[in-house]
């Protein structure tokens, strides 16, 4: 889904909560089931980055891995651009101290990669990062705040981005239908460059999530890896967490009560390291 907010200074209320609808939007595009999720208080939204993985066998459990093609920074006109797009599409462009903080592009990606060409916006408290295909439509964002932390030690966005936590050192993107991709790490964010695959519009508990995320430390061991179906989305949401500043969050719709923030797993630290 492709949506743009209005243009213009809007009341503080008004802009928080078109934004938080959009980052909502922006992560159904990841693979988020068709029925509309919203976290209370918005926490541990995804994130994105940038920067090849060395040093490690490029397996994935039995999958050779595909390592991600190289980057290439964007000029100060495109970057200028590109990143003044994306602050605008989340009414961020006269926020608080509001900046265009990074922007690259994968250099002879697969011809079926989704996103070409990424931005890292800031305002608010907010970082912000923004996709391009390779006409120049956004067709892909996720944001972070280190005030809500993640909720895992990664964390997916878009397809194929997200936000990562130390002391994830490789990421590897999985999906539907093909081999893992090696992520590009930057900054706490990630970015592989995968093909878009649509949420299933019935899933059923053996249904296959669109994407497959796994993080190594820098030793290789396993320290995350994302739900394969329906049926472990379901148990992972089961658990209620905690952001930073104490605040609880679950998925609205259950029928259980909020706990207290102490029988919650509390959100891991992140922050933007640029």
């Amino acid at each position: 889904m492709n949506i743009l907010l209005p243009d213009g200074d809007l009341r503080p209320s008004t802009r928080d909560r078109q934004r938080d609808e959009l980052i909502a939007i922006l992560e159904s595009e990841a693979g988020t089931p068709p029925r509309r999720r919203l976290l209370v208080p918005l926490a541990a939204v995804a994130a994105v980055v940038l920067v090849v993985a060395l040093g490690f066998v490029l397996k994935d459990g039995h999958q050779q891995v595909a390592s991600a093609p190289a980057i290439e920074p964007l000029s100060a006109a495109e970057k200028a651009n590109l990143g003044q797009r994306c602050l605008v599409r989340y009414n961020l462009a006269t926020s608080t101290g509001h900046a265009v903080l990074d922007g690259f592009r994968f250099v002879d990606p697969p011809g079926d990669a989704y996103v070409r060409t990424w931005v890292v916006g800031y305002g608010d408290g907010l970082w912000v990062n923004c996709g391009f295909n390779q006409t120049g439509v956004m067709v892909s964002g996720s944001a972070a705040a280190p005030r809500l932390g993640l909720s895992n030690e990664v964390q997916n966005g878009g397809p194929g981005s997200g936000a990562y936590v130390k002391p994830v050192a490789r990421i590897t993107v999985t999906p539907t239908g093909g081999g893992p991709v090696e992520a590009v790490l930057r900054n706490g964010f990630f970015y592989a460059p995968v093909k878009s695959v649509p949420a299933s519009k019935s899933p059923t508990d053996s249904s296959r999530r669109p994407y497959v995320v796994r993080g190594y430390d820098a030793a290789g061991t396993l320290v995350y890896a994302s739900p394969e179906t329906e049926a472990d989305r379901k148990a992972e949401q089961v658990a209620c967490r905690a952001d930073p500043t104490g605040h609880t969050y679950a998925v609205i719709g259950t029928e259980r009560p909020l706990p207290a923030p102490k029988d919650c797993r509390p959100n891991l630290p992140w922050t933007f390291s640029g």
